[in-house]
């Protein structure tokens, strides 16, 4: 008598975690950072420091030692320079809105175009052996770069010494989260055009559309806007204010599957619509975080150079009001970062001053 074999018996897959990878270079990237401010603080080896308190992180000593982390091709999704500032900013509007775009490294190219939305005809079918149709099409560049400089300092007590470097990175990395996140989304979210120090903001020179009277009204009027300007709008993501978001969380739009963004910078009654397919970023080298105790700050924004030499008939120029960190017993934090980004004309549709 034969006996069936009993089926075997299926376990559940092993599902790869893609964020691993991410959350690992951040986690280095911080202990790095935290090894050498606290190396300058305490006067001692950055080196010791990662040493003593993570022996086993090696990704955190080769980017203590290197200016650029090695890194394989396939080792980190998109370009590293902007996932890794993006990296700096969780669970903030800043990386959200960097996340939906193409990554794209520009290193040794300053300034460059890529084909835009409407460069190009439609395909066509046509039958086997036949000449493919070509029609001349309009080709718009989208210019982007070249690569600005991202950059804080914040003067810290030097209470900081006395903690562990554990306890001291967790400062650090809120520090950088909230300075970069709210820094960046300023810039990116603005009206303003670009200067020698920053990229145009994404609402520079697109009009505002007068706001509706319900929220569905105001989303048809913005989502017309950018078909009107032959984009699609299936990659339309809104990005709102506080007050605005609140709204979304209550509307009954239960078939609404668009992704909300909820941004603190922009002003109460702001909603604005970007499609992601026309929307660029870049970045370049690596964010670089470093201290000192022997700066003299000038507490400004904008800050000035510390002493302006005179210029006939005009005197020196003194910067007012200025700190030495050396004299209070405390210490600047520094991080720069390179990013820039663009956005293919009629990508952007806004509204102001929104009350549903």
């Amino acid at each position: 008598m034969s006996t069936a074999l009993a089926p075997a018996r299926q376990g559940i897959p092993l599902r790869p975690d893609r964020d691993a990878i991410t959350r690992d270079w951040l986690r280095s990237f911080i202990r790095a950072s935290t090894a050498r401010v606290l190396g300058r603080i305490q006067k001692t080896s950055a080196e010791a420091i990662l040493r003593d308190n993570w022996r086993e992180d090696s990704r955190a000593e080769m980017i203590l030692r290197g200016a650029v982390e090695p890194l394989k091709v396939a080792g980190f999704p998109g370009s590293s320079t902007v996932t890794k500032l993006m990296l700096l900013a969780p669970d903030s509007a800043f990386t959200d809105i960097l996340d939906l775009g193409d990554k794209i490294d520009p290193t040794g190219v300053s300034q460059f175009s890529i084909a835009s939305l409407r460069s190009f005809s439609d395909a066509v079918f046509i039958e086997e052996g036949f000449p493919i149709p070509t029609a001349q099409g309009v080709f718009e560049g989208q210019l982007i770069g070249p690569v600005r400089k991202l950059a804080l300092i914040a003067p810290v007590t030097n209470e900081l010494e006395n903690l562990s470097a554990p306890a001291a990175s967790v400062l650090i990395s809120r520090l950088l989260k909230n300075s970069v996140s709210t820094g960046g989304e300023k810039v990116l979210l603005s009206a303003d055009p670009e200067t020698a120090a920053a990229p145009a903001g994404l609402r520079f020179g697109v009009p505002p559309i007068a706001a509706g009277a319900s929220a569905a009204e105001d989303h048809k009027a913005l989502l017309a806007a950018i078909s009107a300007a032959g984009v699609s709008t299936r990659s339309v993501v809104l990005i709102v204010a506080s007050d605005l978001f609140a709204a979304f969380e209550t509307l009954q739009w239960p078939n609404f599957k668009r992704k909300v963004i909820e941004a603190k910078t922009l002003t109460n009654g702001t909603i604005v619509a970007l499609a992601a397919d026309g929307f660029v970023v870049a970045g370049e080298g690596e964010p670089v975080v470093d201290a000192s105790s022997q700066s003299t700050l000038h507490l400004a924004n904008p800050a000035s150079q510390i002493g302006t030499p005179a210029t006939a008939p005009d005197p020196n120029v003194v910067a007012a009001p200025t700190v030495s960190m050396f004299q209070i017993d405390a210490f600047s934090l520094r991080c720069i970062a390179r990013v820039t980004w663009s956005v293919a004309p009629g990508c952007i549709a806004w509204i102001e001053n929104a009350t549903w």
